[in-house]
C-alpha cells in the first residue's frame, strides 16, 4: 500500500481536484476550457486520436462544440463523466500521475434525459502533471485507453476512426 507523507497527501488532494475541475469543464462547459489544464506543450491523446499543444486541445474542443451545437436535438450535449478510482502517484514535489477510469454517460436535448441510459464509454485514463515555474499544476499529458465502448455516435466519433 501506498503511504503518504504530509506534502504527498497535499500533492495528492490538489491534484484530485484539478481533475474534478477538469470534469467539470467537460460536463457543464463542453470542455471549452479544458486547454488551459494542460502545459503549452501538453497533449491529449484518447482512442484513436492525439492532439499537442494548447491551441490544438483548443481547435478539438472548440470544433466538437460547434459540430454537437448543429447535429444534436436542440443543440444540447448532455454529459456526465465520473472518474472513478482516482490514484495519485507522486514522483517528487513537480512531477505526478493520476490514474482512474471515465465512465462517461452523454444524451442529446434539455435534462433530463429519459430512457434506460448505459455508458457511452469506460476509459482507463491516465494524466501526468508538472508544476510550471509559476508552481501551477499543468497535464503535460492525458491519454485514455477505451475498454469499453456504447453506441453513442458521439463519442465514437470524437474518439474512434472506425
Amino acid at each position: 500500500m501506498r503511504k503518504f507523507n504530509q506534502d504527498t497527501a497535499i500533492i495528492a488532494i490538489e491534484l484530485q481536484h484539478i481533475v474534478a475541475e477538469f470534469a467539470h469543464d467537460l460536463d457543464f462547459n463542453n470542455g471549452l476550457n479544458i486547454a488551459d489544464f494542460y502545459a503549452e506543450d501538453g497533449v491529449f491523446a484518447v482512442g484513436d486520436f492525439s492532439y499537442k499543444g494548447r491551441p490544438a486541445i483548443r481547435k478539438f474542443y472548440a470544433d466538437r462544440a460547434e459540430r454537437l451545437a448543429l447535429q444534436l436535438k436542440d443543440g444540447i450535449r448532455v454529459a456526465a463523466h465520473t472518474f472513478l478510482n482516482v490514484r495519485v502517484t507522486v514522483d517528487n514535489q513537480d512531477n505526478a500521475v493520476v490514474h482512474f477510469t471515465n465512465v462517461n454517460y452523454g444524451g442529446e436535448g434539455h435534462p433530463p434525459v429519459l430512457g434506460t441510459i448505459t455508458p457511452s464509454m469506460v476509459t482507463h485514463c491516465r494524466m501526468d502533471f508538472r508544476r510550471d515555474a509559476a508552481g501551477d499544476w499543468q497535464i503535460v499529458s492525458f491519454s485514455g485507453r477505451p475498454l469499453f465502448v456504447g453506441d453513442d455516435p458521439v463519442s465514437k466519433k470524437a474518439l474512434l476512426k472506425s
